[in-house]
């Protein structure tokens, strides 16, 4: 029970503020303004109307390297965008966004000690969850795409279901206990099976188990079958996606780990974003320290939040007290200390080993900070169960926590991922008003795509029947080769040039070089005429321009590639 029991008005407090927050965070997201990320531009609309529309096979690669990510999270907001106006998905974003509140209070709650006082347990546990939802992260993400702070709704679920029912899946026969963790493993898979970087918690939550306590068999078990949720949540909501990058692209992960899998559409390559993880265990060690003094070197965006920093000083003092402690019990004549064996104490240790080996596991595989969003949202519980071990009278253990939580509450500064004006209309199908130029002759036109911009978003804009070819971006280029997706651009291009379509340039008005460096590997080039503008609330206009062959069909070296 998540609720007091005894005390009415503390209940009624608590019911009021965890039914209100999440609308409150909905308004929040659209006092923010509208979304306009990269990502969204890039993919988190198309990837939706490409699913939707059937457009596998038409298209190629127009969203860079996240043409192949699983769209199922994307559905709800482009669904919901084609009926609603913008402000209301927007609200709604935010609201489902803010259910987290519910959830860390949950968390707050139960690392309390059941002989708190109900008001104070209940207040301590708001104070908690409120300070985990502004935090610079979370409050940047919220009402966007980006859907991390959505995710963490499973993460921090799957958390509570395994420390709930005080300390059921250590003190319960093993069929409840099981279960139990079942559930919580099912939770934690399905974020990751909606988010693949979600993959830190999940190994994180199954390994606190094996280190939480209880006898050597029952640790294993326990991660035993929180590990088979974990795999029955990623099959529920990736298996579908997952089994379509097999059967096309011979990659369940495609183009991830492609150095394993070799398939013959990319490169033999990772293609993984390495560039943030810190080089050695010094700058690994002082890592938190160095990112909050330049937040870059963990994201794209500047933004302060300190909360994480706090969790990892103060587990790392918590650690040496704990081994101090035991240290002193070795050599004292009343032997080692008694250590806390019931099910509310091992759920205690398992939550804070779970917060510490998932940010291990987050340092080794991205160090990206959004990849870290629910670790921030849950460091204000990681630090209430931790000062709660330290050797010092219960209110000077309180007065520590408060003040810990007042200044990462008031130091906190998010950063912004693009906010536009909101628009006279709703997003409807043509997301962001785009307006894109008549073409003569929609059923004999190919559009290519060029540059690092994000652009797939214009596509609904366009007439259905145009297929896009992105023939260079940060994941494909004409210098990989005789890749099969190479293949498939070249052999479209010469049918349409054979066929006398017409070919049009879609780019950002800064990536212009393309036209002279990436074109004529393709037997294109500029027709000469002034280009016209693609626009949009989301961007500033992008450009379409004609391009002709760079001689006729039948003279042209039918290999520009190689």
């Amino acid at each position: 029970m998540l609720l007091p029991t005894q005390d009415r008005s503390a209940r009624r407090l608590a019911l009021s503020l965890l039914l209100a927050g999440p609308f409150l965070f909905g308004l929040w997201a659209v006092l923010l303004g509208q979304d306009g990320n990269w990502d969204l531009r890039n993919y988190h609309w198309y990837n939706a109307y490409a699913f939707l529309t059937g457009r596998w096979g038409m298209d190629v690669a127009p969203a860079q390297v996240a043409s192949f990510y699983n769209p199922t999270l994307d559905l709800p907001f482009f669904m919901a965008s084609q009926v609603l106006p913008a402000r209301v998905v927007e609200f709604l974003l935010g609201s489902i966004q803010g259910a987290n509140l519910v959830l860390l209070y949950g968390l707050a709650w139960t690392v309390q000690r059941s002989a708190t006082p109900e008001r104070r347990r209940v207040l301590v546990a708001l104070a908690v969850a409120v300070c985990g939802m502004v935090g610079g992260g979370q409050v940047g993400l919220l009402g966007t795409t980006f859907y991390d702070n959505v995710i963490s709704l499973f993460v921090l679920g799957g958390i509570l279901v395994a420390v709930g029912g005080e300390g059921a899946a250590w003190s319960a026969p093993n069929g409840p206990a099981f279960r139990r963790v079942v559930l919580a493993g099912l939770l934690v898979g399905s974020g990751v099976g909606l988010k693949q970087p979600t993959i830190v918690f999940a190994v994180g939550t199954c390994a606190a188990f094996l280190a939480a306590g209880g006898t050597p068999w029952r640790r294993l078990l326990l991660a035993f079958f929180f590990g088979l949720g974990v795999l029955a949540g990623m099959a529920i909501f990736s298996g579908h996606w997952m089994w379509f990058l097999w059967s096309h692209f011979q990659n369940p992960l495609f183009p991830y780990f492609n150095n394993v899998f070799h398939s013959p559409w990319g490169t033999p390559d990772p293609y993984r974003d390495d560039k943030f993880i810190p080089k050695g265990p010094v700058a690994a060690a002082l890592f938190p320290f160095a990112w909050a003094l330049d937040p870059k070197l963990v994201g794209e965006i500047v933004f302060r939040d300190y909360r994480v920093l706090a969790a990892y000083v103060v587990l790392l003092l918590t650690g040496l007290m704990v081994l101090a402690r035991w240290l002193r019990g070795q050599f004292a004549a009343e032997g080692p200390p008694v250590v806390d064996t019931s099910g509310p104490a091992r759920a205690r240790r398992y939550l804070l080993l779970a917060g510490s080996l998932s940010y291990l596991v987050w340092l080794k595989l991205f160090a990206i900070y959004r990849y870290l969003i629910p670790l921030e949202m849950l460091a204000p519980v990681l630090i209430l169960a931790a000062v709660a071990l330290w050797p010092a009278p219960a209110r000077a253990r309180g007065i520590i926590t408060a003040v810990l939580l007042l200044l990462l509450a008031a130091t906190g500064q998010s950063g912004t991922w693009a906010r536009v004006p909101w628009g006279d209309r709703p997003f409807g199908a043509k997301v962001s008003e785009v307006q894109a130029p008549v073409l003569p002759r929609p059923d004999h036109t190919v559009i290519l795509m060029t540059g690092y911009a994000p652009t797939s978003f214009l596509i609904p804009g366009f007439p259905p029947q145009i297929p896009f070819l992105r023939v260079q971006s940060y994941f494909i280029h004409p210098d990989q080769g005789d890749i099969l997706l190479n293949r498939q651009m070249r052999r479209r291009i010469d049918q349409g040039i054979a066929n006398g379509d017409d070919f049009y340039l879609l780019l950002a008005h800064w990536e212009t070089w393309t036209m002279d460096q990436i074109l004529p590997r393709y037997g294109l080039k500029g027709a000469g005429e002034p280009c016209q503008p693609v626009t949009s609330t989301l961007d500033e206009p992008m450009m379409l321009c004609r391009i002709i062959p760079l001689q006729p069909a039948a003279n042209r070296d039918m290999n520009p590639v190689n």
